[in-house]
């Protein structure tokens, strides 16, 4: 692991090879910022929070460096405004956003000695937090957007190493192609590799205190329909053939809508900020 300096300079010499710093490290020609900028994927927001702390070593991280009882969402939007810092921001804004959590993250550890010992920073750790956000991104495209090719996949997990290096995973710790990171989550989430521990369920049910409480059926609806079985039961949400086939529908009725909504409306104002940003600069 690099330290906090080291993986500054790291950053910066990676700006350095970027043509239009305004820009930032992906661009408007990115698949990145075309699906980050996808309004309908706040769908699958809970997905990828729930699959995080399916790890136990990232929820007992999480339970001990945060006030998730108080503020269930608080670590939630940072994640979030740090994600699309990190995409469509400038260089300069990437790399301040960047080493934020690089620095915090660096202090998030536990020597323990008895099998709970992390330390946020770790390249094991980091990468299962990464791949939460990439196959959350695509189950959530896949079930609430029109289908992409498979080229414009290919692309964005291409796309998707940049920002693995970004936030300090190094280059062999990820799948070489789309197919073999395909492998290797569906190994990780239908194996025994990750069970939930008492604290990570705990943390699960804070993400389902809305605090609007008619939103509390939605939530728990969209949670459990897009984990897979296996977490889904051990997270302790409710399912049944009928809740799948409401789901399916659902996916369906939004998938519609999207298909025939202008782009403006389902796109978040970041996206827009960013591209104008961009164009003067170029």
């Amino acid at each position: 692991m690099r330290s906090v300096s080291e993986h500054r300079l790291y950053l910066e010499e990676l700006a350095a090879k970027v043509p239009n710093p305004a820009a930032g490290f992906f661009g408007p020609d990115s698949i990145a910022w075309r699906l980050s900028g996808e309004l309908v994927l706040g769908l699958v927001v809970l997905r990828a929070l729930f699959l995080q702390v399916a790890n136990p070593k990232v929820a007992q991280g999480v339970a001990d460096h945060s006030d998730f009882r108080r503020k269930p969402f608080a670590r939630a939007l940072a994640t979030f405004r740090a994600q699309q810092r990190i995409v469509f921001g400038t260089c300069e804004e990437s790399i301040e956003a960047l080493m934020r959590i690089y620095a915090r993250h660096a202090a998030v550890r536990s020597d323990s000695g008895q099998g709970a010992a992390y330390q946020a920073n770790d390249p094991a750790l980091l990468f299962w937090v990464y791949a939460t956000l990439i196959d959350s991104m695509f189950f959530g495209y896949r079930t609430f957007l029109p289908e992409l090719a498979q080229v414009e996949w290919e692309r964005f997990y291409e796309e998707g190493k940049l920002f693995a290096r970004l936030i300090g995973i190094p280059d062999e710790q990820v799948p070489a192609t789309l197919a073999d990171f395909n492998a290797w989550m569906a190994d990780a989430l239908a194996g025994d590799k990750f069970t939930v521990s008492p604290v990570g369920r705990e943390i699960g049910q804070s993400l389902l205190n809305m605090p609007v409480r008619l939103a509390a059926p939605l939530t728990v609806f969209l949670a459990a329909g897009s984990l897979p079985p296996k977490l889904r039961s051990q997270f302790g949400l409710p399912w049944s053939a009928g809740r799948q086939r409401r789901f399916d529908r659902f996916g369906g009725l939004v998938r519609t809508l999207a298909r025939f909504t202008p782009r403006w409306l389902h796109t978040a104002p970041v996206y827009w900020i960013a591209l104008h940003r961009a164009r003067q600069a170029a």
